[in-house]
């Protein structure tokens, strides 16, 4: 849904369709719906037909409030984080602290499968080494 300055009118705002969004950061029209739904963006834009219209704004908030869901975070968490945000530079901290403490989840859980997969790998070889010993 992007226009160009010499075609969009003065009530119109340039912006991204759901379709844009999706084909430039891989996550679901469904998935960014129900984010929507959830007051996720606050400040989205919406035609006069009832169309979101994603700013790059909307797009890093969608980017972060995705990583932040994939790392664990409750939509309730997601949403106190959404309305910290709203506040500005007097949630700043606590922020800072939520994005912290799913960071430091995150590398708990990456050393984990990183472990895991480690052992998984060496059993795989084990067991290939087997088959190549047995006789036919």
């Amino acid at each position: 849904m992007k226009t160009s300055d010499s075609t969009k009118s003065s009530h119109e705002v340039q912006g991204l369709g759901i379709n844009d969004v999706v084909d430039l950061t891989g996550i679901s029209a469904f998935t960014i719906r129900y984010y929507d739904k959830c007051g996720f963006f606050p400040n989205l834009i919406r035609s006069k037909r009832g169309v979101r219209i994603f700013t790059d704004r909307d797009v890093h908030q969608l980017k972060l409030v995705d990583a932040l869901r994939r790392s664990g975070l409750s939509i309730e968490g997601i949403r106190y984080f959404v309305r910290l945000a709203k506040r500005g530079e007097d949630s700043v901290n606590d922020r800072r602290e939520i994005i912290q403490t799913q960071t430091t989840a995150l590398e708990y859980q990456i050393a984990e499968a990183e472990e895991s997969l480690a052992l998984l790998r060496a059993e795989l070889e084990s067991l290939k080494s087997q088959i190549d010993e047995e006789p036919f």
